[in-house]
């Protein structure tokens, strides 16, 4: 989509407010034109003492007052017409921001850091706001200002309306410059909007290690830094702001001595009369507010303009072939309870010539329980995002049943695979809430929860607190130790069935009994889903079906637990390691 295609289809989403908008700003516009000649004509009868002279004058005072009021009441709908379409197209934006962001691939959030992105969401998206609703408002106004008042301005005199066009024509030269100046420095204010928001996320998310390595006071340098080049390009804006736009504020004063100088001259000569010197100094007025908001106008539309260009970034970014691609429900239910096989699967990562997983094989038919362990920098993670899709991989790589998942969408393929990631995410709200995201929000749902709070071992925890399950967690959880985090990451996963679960590395934070007791309890419950557990534990996998070694991106052995404590040295100097470790801290 284009830039132009991207404000006509916004345009078009209020076209029939903005049609009434138009309407009722003309209405204005003509009545603002039209009060000073009804002014004029009764200025001129004031001297008229005769009875149809004074009655003549009552009937324009009257016509004055009633299009006053006219003109406040039509002034009231333009206003609501014109600026209630920017707050829609807004939060359509959003939306359309917030799908295509839950759309696009990895590789595009490793290119984007969630400061950029939420600054663009915020600073970006006001701008075009602005320019939908008050920059509509204000285009439209002074495009018909700027067209009835001088041509009423002329009906008087043209020659007057001649001479007061010369000093706002050497403004709109001046006013030229600097508005060119000005989208330059719109567009570095914004990229540096965009930077102290992405460094300030960075800091936010490291605090508890600045706050524990006294880093401080050079992170507020490095703030500062960006805070002061944010200050300068601001400076900048401001100085054209205040010197150069006003240019046009400067120009109409000008006019208005044109027209009391060359007007007293012409009305001393009997070429004009008072009222009409009073009516075009009037006119001279009425022109005075569209061009002032000349100034604010460019300052808007400069904005709008670089806040579509990075919208544009996002919106235009292409997405993945198959994510239109949605299975039919029939295709669905012939693919619940098969197989997930891995044949030879090999993955790089872009840029690097050695392979992080090189030639894995293995099946994980419906209810087996499949262990996979190896040491930190082993693949494992990097293996769990291949088989969600989280990563591209080659295609005949994964297959479920026979069909390839690169020919899946990543929305079909998270219907039969379900992730918890060793990083549980949780918000700002209650622990009920926490569990009951992403899924949807009914009675049956929410009945769940204290089975599904048992089911990963948190329900005595959650029955010590005053409000329990209700208890907000805070942000990202910081109310929750980090084995409770990750035990309510999982009861969230389990909230709605799947047909494999996906467990990397999730209880890490608990100690090993705790573990033991939540994978029991998981694979009694959970008898016909599939699970792949990951772990550099052995104690968590020792009650697995089958377990795998990773060690360098290779599967070297595998095998139940008895077998691999026989004929794997890595898998037995782990496990005795692990051991001595247990007996040390039982101690």
């Amino acid at each position: 989509m284009t830039k132009f295609q991207f404000i006509v289809h916004y345009l078009r989403l209020n076209q029939k407010s903005y049609l009434l908008a138009t309407l009722f700003i003309f209405a204005v516009n003509w009545l603002q034109v039209e009060i000073p000649h009804y002014i004029q004509l009764a200025i001129d009868l004031v001297d008229d003492v005769s009875s149809s002279g004074h009655g003549q004058l009552k009937q324009y005072v009257w016509i004055v007052i009633v299009m006053s009021i006219l003109m406040i009441v039509t002034r009231i709908f333009s206003r609501v017409y014109a600026l209630n379409p920017g707050r829609i197209t807004e939060a359509v934006l959003k939306n359309d921001l917030l799908a295509k962001l839950n759309a696009l691939p990895n590789n595009f959030h490793q290119r984007f850091t969630s400061g950029k992105l939420i600054s663009i969401l915020n600073n970006d998206l006001t701008g075009i706001r602005l320019l939908f609703g008050v920059g509509f408002l204000q285009v439209v106004n002074i495009l018909f200002a700027l067209s009835l008042t001088p041509l009423w301005m002329w009906r008087i005199s043209p020659e007057l309306t001649l001479y007061s066009v010369i000093p706002i024509t050497i403004a709109f030269i001046i006013f030229r410059l600097g508005f060119v100046r000005m989208k330059a420095l719109h567009i570095e204010h914004l990229q540096r909007l965009q930077n102290l928001s992405s460094q300030l996320m960075n800091y936010l998310s490291g605090i508890d290690v600045i706050k524990n390595q006294q880093m401080s006071p050079w992170v507020e340098e490095e703030i500062n830094k960006l805070n002061q080049l944010l200050l300068r390009c601001r400076m900048r804006i401001t100085k054209i702001q205040t010197f150069i736009m006003p240019v046009l504020d400067y120009a109409n004063n000008l006019m208005k001595i044109l027209i009391l100088g060359l007007g007293g001259y012409m009305l001393l000569n009997q070429e004009l009369t008072l009222g009409e010197i009073t009516a075009f100094l009037s006119y001279s007025v009425l022109l005075a507010f569209p061009l002032m908001q000349l100034g604010r106008v460019a300052s808007l539309y400069q904005r709008g303009m670089v806040g579509i260009d990075s919208v544009q970034v996002i919106l235009n970014e292409s997405l993945p072939e198959k994510h239109d691609v949605q299975l039919s429900e029939q295709e669905v239910s012939q693919l619940r309870k098969q197989t997930l096989k891995v044949q030879n699967l090999t993955f790089y990562y872009p840029g690097d010539d050695n392979p992080i997983l090189d030639n894995i094989s293995f099946a994980l038919p419906a209810g087996k329980k499949l262990g996979l362990l190896g040491a930190i920098g082993s693949g494992k993670s990097t293996l769990v995002n291949c088989l969600n899709h989280h990563l591209d991989i080659p295609s005949n790589s994964v297959f479920l049943g026979d069909r390839d998942i690169t020919s899946f969408s990543r929305q079909d393929i998270r219907r039969f695979i379900r992730t918890i990631t060793q990083d549980p995410y949780l918000f700002s709200d209650s622990i009920e809430n926490n569990v009951l995201f992403g899924s949807a929000e009914s009675t049956s749902a929410k009945q769940k929860v204290p089975e599904i709070l048992a089911l990963s071992q948190l329900a005595d925890d959650v029955a010590r607190f005053e409000q329990q399950e209700h208890t907000l967690v805070g942000e990202k959880g910081i109310m929750l130790s980090g084995g409770q985090k990750q035990r309510l990451s999982i009861a969230r996963a389990l909230l709605e069935s799947s047909d494999i679960i996906i467990m990397d590395n999730v209880l890490s934070a608990v100690d090993y009994e705790t573990e033991r007791k939540i994978l029991q309890n998981l694979f009694a419950q959970l008898t016909h889903q599939s699970m792949l557990v990951v772990s550099h534990r052995v104690s968590a996998l020792e009650y697995m079906d089958e377990i795998m070694v990773l060690d360098q991106g290779k599967i070297i052995a595998s095998g139940d637990h008895q077998t691999l404590l026989e004929t794997c040295s890595y898998y037995r100097n782990t496990w005795q390691l692990q051991q001595n470790e247990t007996e040390a801290q039982a101690c």
